[in-house]
């Protein structure tokens, strides 16, 4: 089995479909459309539906092929991260981010984060809280301050 190249798409996760911005590059290769969709979609079921995964196909010459997928850009994240829908046209002469930084220094001020140019000491051994634990911590501070509501109207 040779291989024929290798070929980047980007896709939206879960939701391939035969459509001819796949089928140009599927096509001349002589790769199923729907075998590809149909093992896409399956690979990519967990992932959130329509994020723009970057996949790299590798054809061989016997009409088989496989495919990796990689993560979405950072450029996509920074700007969901930012709800902007498109970066500046002017990059170095006009800023979009200036507003929407304030904006998020105010919303962290507001939820009691302090923002400081440097890591404080304090502050480190948030870094190292596994991810999968801030939804059980989200839950038990909530029953806390909803013990501390009840006991002030008590009294």
């Amino acid at each position: 089995m040779s291989n024929l190249g290798r070929f980047r798409l980007i896709v939206p996760a879960a939701n391939a479909k035969p459509s001819p911005s796949i089928g140009q590059t599927l096509g001349p290769l002589g790769i199923n459309m729907m075998a590809f969709c149909k093992e896409f979609n399956a690979r990519t079921a967990k992932i959130r539906p329509d994020v723009p995964v970057q996949v790299t196909i590798v054809p061989n010459a016997d009409r088989t092929f496989k495919f990796s997928l990689r993560t979405p850009s950072s450029t996509w994240f920074l700007l969901r991260a930012a709800r902007c829908p498109m970066g500046s046209e002017q990059a170095g002469k006009e800023v979009i981010g200036n507003g929407i930084c304030r904006s998020l220094i105010g919303s962290a001020r507001a939820m009691g984060i302090r923002v400081t140019p440097e890591l404080l000491p304090a502050f480190s051994k948030r870094d190292y809280t596994p991810v999968e634990n801030l939804e059980q911590m989200r839950k038990d501070l909530r029953q806390k301050r909803k013990a501390a509501r009840r006991a002030n109207a008590k009294a």
